[in-house]
C-alpha cells in the first residue's frame, strides 16, 4: 500500500476510534448522570400511620372557627392609667440605646396613655430578629406595605374576619339609621416622625386628594362611595371625626376595615399639594427631580419607598435602595404594647427580597424565609410537605376566602364589529343563557380537580360557600353536575346544530365558532386547557390564548375578549367586593361596561354616568335586579335583612351563571419558620383580611432572635437619620460642595482622557477610529429608538386601557401629565432630540439632559430615572459578568493550547467532548440543574448571591465572604460553560494553524525550546480572536444572561431590559440598548488597539505607500 494511501487510512481510523471513544464517553455520561439523579425505588417510602393521614386530610380542609373565633386585641381600661400591666414601660434594646443617648424621647411620651393592646395566640415574646420574606417585583413589593405588612385603619379585622376590632380608633359609634359614624381616635398617636397624629390628617386626604384630584390613581376612597355617591367626612375635634352618608350604610364598618392608607401626614405633604403648597419649593423639587408637574411631585414624594415620608406603619421604610433586598425597621412611635407593656412590635425589622415567583415555594422548602404565604401556591404542596422536617418549618393551612381558584367569565359586553359578523354571534350567544349552562355543564370539574388540584376540593360554583355567613346551596351547586348529554341538548335547542368538517359546531349561519379563553400569563394554563378539551367533546371549538399583562388588559378594556379566566374575588365576604355576582365596575369580568356604568351612579341617574357615555343593563334584566338589590343589601337596616337581599343576588346568580367556577378552593398556605411564633394555625386568608396583618403581625416574635451588631447600628443610625430619595439627595450633595469621591472621580477622567490624547497623537489611526464611532452611533441611536416604538400600540394606549378598566374618574388628566412628561404630543423627530439631549446644548437647562449628558430617561412603567432604577443593578451585573469573563479565559486557554499540542490524543477527544457538551447544554437548563444538586446534596440555597442570613448586613464578615462563594460560582459557571466551550474550539483551531507554519518548523530546527516557541509566536497570535471578542464582551458586562437571572432571582439589569420591552417601555428599553451599543462600539475599538499591540503582522502605517 502506498504510503500517502496509508497515512490516510490510519488518520481515518483514528478519526473513527476517537469518535466512538467519543460516543462511549457521552453515554456513559449520560448514563452516570441518570444514575445519579436517580429516584430511590430500592426502598419502599414510609407510609404514613392512618391517624397521620387522617390529621394531613382534616388540615387540608381548615373551616374558620365560627363559635370561638380568635381575637388577637385585648379590651382594657384606660383610667387605670399608669398603674395598669398594659402601661406602656418596655421597649426594643434598639430603642433603648437611642432614648438613653437622648437621641429619642421616653416610652411613654412617644406612644400616649390609650395604646392599642395586642397578644398573640403564643402569648408574650421576645424583642429582636428579622422577618425574611420575598417579593416577585419591586411593584409587588409596594403593594403590600400599606396593606399586609401594616395594615393601620380605624379599625380592624380578627385572624377570622369577625369580630372587627378597634385599632388607630379608640372607639366609635353609629346613628340608629347607620346614616351617620363618630370615632374616636387614641390620645397620643404619633407619626414616625414623632408628630402628633390628628383628624386633620384624615380631612387633608379627604379634601385635598379625595375631592382636589378625584382620581382613583391617587387615592382608593371607594369605602366612602356608598349609594352612587360619596359620603361626607366632618372633625368634631382633634381626636374626633364624623362619617355621614344620604342612605343608611350597614356595611361601613366592614369597607373601613378593610379600607388603608387614608391618611397623610399634613406637616410633610401640605407644602408639597399643587393647589395649597409652597410653590417656590414645588417648583424647585420639579427642577431638582426633573419632574413636568406639581402633580407628579406629590405622587413621587407619596411612593411607599420614599424614606422622608412619616408612617403609622409598625416597620418604616428608612434606607433607600435601588435593588433588593428591602430593609423595614421598627417605627419607634408605634402605638401598641402587649399586655405587660412591652412596646410592639417585637421583631426588629422585616427584610424583603425579590425573586421570580416559580421560585419562592423553592426558598421556602429550603427553610429560608420566616413567615411567607403570598405567592405560595398549592401546585407546590408535595414539594413544601415533604421538606418541612428537613429543613425545620411548619406548613399552616388556612382559610382562603377566595372561594374558588378559577372562574370562566363570559364577556356579556363583547364588542361588536361591524365588519366582522362572528362578533355579533359571540355577542348574542354570551347573552343567552342556555349558552353559559351548556358550557357549565360541559366541564368534567371532577377531572380537573384531580388533575390539577390533586384532588382537593370539591365541584363549585364561584360561591360564599358553606362556612360563609352568606351560604347559599343552590348557587353553590348550580349547573355544576358533569351531563354532556344536557349540554348537547342545550346547544341544539339555541340553534348551534351545524357542524363542520372536524366535527365542532358552527354559528347558525354555518361560519367557523371559535372561542378565545383570555388568560394572562401569570396564571397557571393547565386548568384552561382542559376545559378547553371538554368542549370540544361537546362540540365547542376553544383556544386558551395566552397574553402578556399589558395586552391582558387592552384587549378587556377594548371587550375584544370572549371569556376571561381569573382567579374568584374574596366570596367567603361577598358584600366587599361582589364582581362574580353583581357589575359594580369596570374589573368585573362579565360585564365591565355595566360595572363602569354602576360605579358612576347609573342607577341613581348621576351625571358622572351620562358623562361618560355608558349604558347600563336594561331595565327589568336580571343583571339590573342584581344592582338594585346590592343597594339595597348596603343600606339594609341590620345584618340579617341585608343577608337577605343578597340571597336574592345569588339566586339570580345561580339562574343566570354570571360566572363559572370550576371547585372549592384549596387551603391558602403558609410556611412557617419552627421558632417563629404568634402565628395562627387558622385564619381566613384574603386581601381584604389583609392577610398576615390580621394574625396580629405586631405579636410575631423568634424564640432565640439573632441580629448581628453591625445590622443593629443600622438600624439605630437610619432611624436617626433616614436617607432621601436620590435625586434629592444629590441636589443637597450639591449645595454642600463637591466631595473628595468627586474630585477623585474627575481627576480620574481627566487621566484617562490625558492617556487618551497622548496615543491618538502619536497613532493618528485613533483618530480616525473614534472618529468613525460618532456617524456609527448616531445611526444606531436612530435606528434603536424607531424600532423600539414600531410595534403596535404604545405605553400611553395600555394605560389608558387600564384606567378606562378600572373606571377612574380622571383618567384624562392621568394620560396628559404622562404625555407632558414623556412629550407623546411632540413630533418623532423632536421626541428623538429630546431623548438625546441636543436641546440641552442650547440652554444647559438639567431638565434638558438626554443621553449625551448621561441621563439615561425616566421609565414609563414606575416614572422613575432609568439611572436610579439601574442603581447597583450595574455593579452587580459588571462584577458577575466580569469574573464569567476571567473564568472563561482561565479555563479555554490552557485546555484550547493543550488540545492543539496534543491532537487527536484521548485527552483532546474527552476535551472535545466536554466542549461540544458545553455548548449544547442550555444555561438556564444548567442553572436549575446546579440548584437542585447544591440543595439536595449540600443542603445549600444558591439563588440569589446571599443567603437570608447575610442579605442585609451591611457590614463584611468572613461568614459573609464564604455566602457570597457559596452563590456566586452559580452564575459564574453557568454563563461561562458555552462560551469556554466555544473559546476551547477557536483556541485549538488557531493555534493548530500556527503550529503548522514554516517559520514554526524553523525556529524548533533551530533548536528554541517548546515552550518558549509556543508562548512567544504561536500563542500570542492564536489570542487574535480572544480579543477581537472584547467587542462583544462589554456588553455582556452590563446585560448578563436575562434567562439565567431571572431563573437564579439574580439583581441583574437582564431581566429588566426584557421586562422594558414586553411592557413598551420606550426609554428604559432604548436607553439600555444604546447602552449596550455604546459598550460594543468601544469594546470593539479597543480590541482593535489590543490587536495591534499583540500581533506584530499589524502595524499603525499599514494602508500607507
Amino acid at each position: 500500500m502506498p504510503a500517502p494511501a496509508f497515512k490516510r487510512l490510519r488518520f481515518s481510523a483514528k478519526f473513527l476510534l476517537g469518535a466512538f471513544a467519543a460516543a462511549l464517553v457521552l453515554s456513559a455520561l449520560i448514563l452516570a448522570t441518570g444514575w445519579f439523579f436517580r429516584p430511590d425505588l430500592a426502598h419502599r417510602p414510609p407510609m404514613p400511620s392512618a391517624l397521620a393521614a387522617e390529621v394531613a386530610q382534616r388540615a387540608r380542609d381548615p373551616h374558620p372557627d365560627t363559635a370561638h373565633p380568635p381575637v388577637i386585641w385585648r379590651e382594657v381600661d384606660y383610667a387605670e392609667g399608669s398603674r395598669a400591666a398594659w402601661w406602656p414601660k418596655a421597649e426594643s434594646p434598639i430603642l433603648d440605646d437611642l432614648v438613653r443617648a437622648g437621641q429619642l424621647p421616653p416610652l411613654a411620651e412617644r406612644i400616649g396613655p390609650e395604646p392599642l393592646v395586642l397578644e398573640g395566640v403564643d402569648g408574650l415574646g421576645h424583642y429582636g430578629g428579622t422577618w425574611n420574606r420575598l417579593a416577585t417585583n419591586p411593584g409587588d413589593l409596594e403593594g403590600i406595605l400599606p396593606t399586609r405588612l401594616s395594615y393601620v385603619s380605624l379599625v380592624r379585622w380578627s385572624p377570622q374576619g369577625y369580630p372587627i376590632v378597634p385599632h388607630l380608633a379608640k372607639s366609635w359609634t353609629s346613628s340608629p339609621d347607620k346614616r351617620v359614624w363618630t370615632f374616636t381616635l387614641r390620645r397620643g398617636l404619633r407619626w414616625s416622625d414623632g408628630v402628633p397624629f390628628t383628624t386633620d390628617d384624615i380631612l387633608f386626604w379627604w379634601n385635598y386628594e379625595v375631592l382636589y384630584f378625584n382620581s382613583d390613581a391617587v387615592t382608593d376612597a371607594s369605602f366612602m362611595r356608598h349609594a352612587g355617591r360619596l359620603g361626607r367626612i366632618e372633625k368634631i375635634d382633634d381626636l374626633t371625626l364624623r362619617f355621614s352618608f344620604d342612605t343608611p350604610n350597614t356595611l361601613f364598618l366592614e369597607k373601613l376595615a378593610s379600607a388603608f392608607d387614608y391618611f397623610r401626614p399634613v406637616h410633610y405633604l401640605k407644602k408639597y399639594h399643587p393647589a395649597i403648597g409652597d410653590q417656590k419649593l414645588i417648583a424647585e423639587t420639579m427642577r431638582t427631580m426633573n419632574l413636568p408637574s406639581p402633580y407628579s411631585v406629590y405622587i413621587r414624594l407619596q411612593s411607599k419607598l420614599n424614606p422622608e415620608h412619616p408612617r403609622l406603619w409598625p416597620w418604616i421604610y428608612c434606607e433607600y435602595k435601588t435593588s433588593a433586598p428591602q430593609t423595614l425597621v421598627r417605627n419607634p412611635y408605634y402605638f401598641a404594647v402587649d399586655p405587660a407593656g412591652n412596646q410592639l412590635p417585637y421583631l426588629d425589622r422585616v427584610l424583603i427580597d425579590i425573586k421570580n415567583k416559580s421560585l419562592i415555594s423553592a426558598s421556602a422548602a429550603a427553610g429560608d424565609l420566616a413567615l411567607q404565604e403570598r405567592h405560595i401556591d398549592f401546585e407546590d404542596y408535595t414539594l413544601l410537605a415533604s421538606e418541612a422536617a428537613s429543613h425545620g418549618y411548619r406548613l399552616l393551612h388556612w382559610y382562603s376566602g377566595t372561594r374558588t381558584m378559577l372562574q370562566l367569565s363570559p364577556n356579556l359586553n363583547r364588542a361588536i364589529d361591524p365588519h366582522d359578523p362572528a362578533t355579533a354571534w359571540k355577542h348574542r350567544l354570551l347573552n343567552t343563557v342556555d349558552f353559559r349552562r351548556a358550557l357549565s355543564l360541559a366541564i368534567n370539574r371532577r377531572e380537573i380537580i384531580t388533575a390539577v388540584y390533586n384532588g382537593v376540593g370539591v365541584p363549585a360554583q364561584t360561591s360564599p360557600g358553606p362556612d360563609s355567613l352568606f351560604r347559599d346551596d343552590r348557587q353553590f351547586h348550580s349547573y355544576t353536575a358533569y351531563d354532556p348529554a344536557r349540554a348537547n341538548a342545550l346547544l341544539d335547542s339555541i340553534g348551534l346544530t351545524h357542524r363542520d368538517r372536524e366535527g365542532f359546531r358552527t354559528f347558525p349561519d354555518g361560519t367557523r365558532m371559535t372561542w378565545m379563553l383570555n388568560v394572562a400569563e401569570s396564571f397557571p394554563p393547565d386548568a384552561p386547557y382542559l376545559i378547553a378539551d371538554q368542549w370540544a367533546r361537546v362540540g365547542v371549538r376553544a383556544i386558551v390564548q395566552i397574553t402578556v399583562r399589558t395586552l391582558w388588559q387592552v384587549q378587556q378594556a377594548a371587550l375584544e375578549h370572549d371569556f376571561t379566566v381569573w382567579p374568584g374575588l374574596e366570596e367567603f365576604m361577598p358584600m366587599l367586593d361582589p364582581r362574580s355576582f353583581v357589575a359594580i365596575n369596570g374589573a368585573t369580568f362579565f360585564a365591565p361596561t355595566w360595572g363602569r356604568w354602576y360605579q358612576r351612579g347609573g342607577l341613581h341617574d348621576t351625571p358622572a354616568s351620562h358623562a361618560a357615555g355608558l349604558s347600563g343593563p336594561p331595565p327589568g334584566h336580571p343583571a339590573r335586579r342584581a344592582m338594585e338589590l346590592y343597594d339595597l343589601a348596603q343600606s339594609a337596616p341590620d345584618a340579617a335583612t341585608m343577608r337577605g337581599y343578597f340571597h336574592q343576588i345569588l339566586e339570580i346568580a345561580a339562574d343566570n351563571l354570571w360566572s363559572i367556577g370550576i371547585a372549592t378552593p384549596p387551603p391558602a398556605l403558609a410556611v412557617v419558620k419552627d421558632g417563629f411564633r404568634n402565628v395562627p394555625d387558622n385564619l381566613v386568608a384574603g386581601y381584604f383580611f389583609m392577610t398576615p396583618a390580621n394574625a396580629g403581625l405586631e405579636t410575631f416574635f423568634w424564640d432565640h432572635p439573632h441580629d448581628s451588631p453591625a445590622a443593629i447600628a443600622q438600624m439605630q443610625q437610619s432611624l436617626i437619620t433616614p436617607s432621601r430619595l436620590p435625586m434629592l439627595a444629590s441636589a443637597d450633595a450639591a449645595e454642600s460642595g463637591p466631595r473628595l469621591a468627586h474630585w477623585l472621580g474627575a481627576a480620574l477622567s481627566l487621566a484617562l482622557l490625558a492617556g487618551f490624547i497622548w496615543i491618538a497623537w502619536h497613532h493618528a489611526f485613533v483618530w480616525r477610529r473614534v472618529l468613525t464611532l460618532i456617524p456609527t452611533l448616531a445611526a444606531i441611536s436612530v435606528i434603536i429608538f424607531f424600532i423600539v416604538q414600531a410595534p403596535p400600540g404604545d405605553f400611553i394606549t395600555s394605560k389608558s386601557m387600564e384606567l378606562s378598566l378600572n373606571g377612574d374618574p380622571s383618567a384624562g388628566a392621568q394620560l396628559e401629565d404622562l404625555r407632558k412628561t414623556f412629550r407623546f404630543d411632540e413630533p418623532p423627530l423632536q421626541q428623538y432630540a429630546d431623548w438625546m439631549g441636543f436641546k440641552w446644548f442650547v440652554t444647559f437647562r438639567p431638565a434638558d439632559a438626554g443621553l449625551l449628558q448621561g441621563n439615561l430617561g425616566r421609565s414609563m412603567a414606575s416614572n422613575l430615572p432609568v439611572n436610579e432604577i439601574l442603581g447597583d443593578r450595574l455593579a452587580l451585573t459588571f462584577v458577575i459578568s466580569f469574573l464569567t469573563i476571567l473564568v472563561t479565559w482561565f479555563i479555554a486557554l490552557p485546555i484550547g493550547i493543550y488540545s492543539a499540542v496534543k491532537p487527536y490524543t484521548l485527552g483532546d477527544y474527552f476535551l472535545t467532548l466536554i466542549g461540544f457538551v458545553g455548548m449544547s447544554v442550555p444555561p438556564f437548563l444548567l442553572a436549575l440543574v446546579l440548584m437542585y444538586a447544591s440543595g439536595e446534596y449540600f443542603g445549600v440555597n444558591v439563588s440569589g448571591l446571599f443567603s437570608v442570613r447575610y442579605a442585609a448586613d451591611p457590614a463584611w464578615s468572613w461568614g459573609k465572604f464564604v455566602d457570597l462563594l457559596q452563590h456566586v460560582w452559580v452564575p459564574v459557571i453557568v454563563l461561562g460553560v458555552g462560551s469556554t466551550a466555544v473559546m476551547i474550539r477557536v483556541m485549538r483551531a488557531n493555534l493548530l494553524d500556527e503550529l503548522k507554519k514554516p517559520y514554526v518548523v524553523a525556529a524548533r530546527a533551530k533548536g528554541v525550546r517548546p515552550l518558549k516557541l509556543l508562548l512567544k509566536y504561536p500563542v500570542r497570535i492564536a489570542l487574535n480572536p480572544f480579543v477581537s471578542g472584547i467587542a462583544s464582551l462589554f456588553p455582556q458586562l452590563v446585560s448578563g444572561g436575562a434567562i439565567v437571572a431571572l431563573v437564579l432571582s439574580l439583581p441583574t439589569i437582564g431581566p429588566m431590559l426584557m421586562m422594558a420591552l414586553l411592557n413598551e417601555d420606550t426609554y428604559f428599553a432604548a436607553s439600555m440598548l444604546m447602552l449596550l451599543s455604546v459598550l460594543g462600539a468601544f469594546g470593539t475599538l479597543v480590541s482593535d488597539l489590543l490587536l495591534l499591540w499583540l500581533d506584530p503582522r499589524i502595524r499603525f502605517t499599514g494602508g500607507r505607500k
